[in-house]
């Protein structure tokens, strides 16, 4: 049976295990990154960029990983991951309710690591918290991941435990300074800050 494949990062998140989804294929994110909006960090999403150029590599693996997300796995046929951290979407969106609640199931199965999953869908979100009997995993970071550059988010919206902005000017706030995230761990663990602001390059 397929099981959710992990990625190891580069860049930034070098040496960060993450399960990523495929950002191309994802309607959210595809309307998001056409919108045309000079505000949205989207229109200028690395990710979109890096799987239709140099990573399209990543995409058929990436694509396995968004179509078991996108429906029920049931808790047995999910991995036990020899990990201490783990990011959920170094690439990717949530696309439904089953891509969340597995992602939460994968954490609770998985007690001795810390899921951090970063995402801007606040009504999935808000969807399934509603369910009768849902209760997120303590070692779940739930990071919203808000979309509007240069408009901080001061604190993080409800069932959320942080937030991550981006600005394009100076701001003595900024405390996400480029130091690679295996390094800081912030926003993989509950303690520090729970506003986490980027300084990202102003476009042209």
């Amino acid at each position: 049976m397929s099981t959710i494949e992990t990625s190891v990062m580069t860049g930034k998140m070098t040496g960060v295990t993450a399960v990523n989804t495929n950002t191309v294929s994802n309607e959210f994110c595809g309307k998001m990154f056409n919108s045309g909006k000079t505000d949205l960090i989207c229109t200028n999403c690395y990710s979109m960029k890096m799987l239709q150029g140099s990573r399209k590599n990543c995409v058929p693996k990436f694509q396995r990983n968004t179509d078991l997300m996108a429906r029920m796995i049931h808790p047995d046929n999910l991995p036990i991951l020899n990990l201490a951290w783990l990011r959920g979407h170094g690439h990717g969106e949530l696309i439904n309710d089953w891509h969340y609640i597995n992602f939460s199931n994968l954490a609770r199965k998985n007690p001795h690591l810390n899921l951090s999953l970063f995402t801007k869908r606040r009504d999935i979100i808000n969807r399934v918290f509603k369910l009768k009997g849902y209760k997120k995993p303590k070692n779940l970071i739930l990071v919203y991941s808000n979309p509007l550059i240069d408009s901080i988010v001061d604190t993080p919206p409800k069932h959320f435990d942080k937030v991550f902005n981006t600005v394009t000017r100076f701001n003595p706030q900024d405390n996400c300074t480029g130091k690679k995230c295996i390094d800081c761990l912030n926003c993989y663990q509950h303690s520090g800050a729970q506003v986490l602001i980027e300084m990202v390059k102003k476009r042209s």
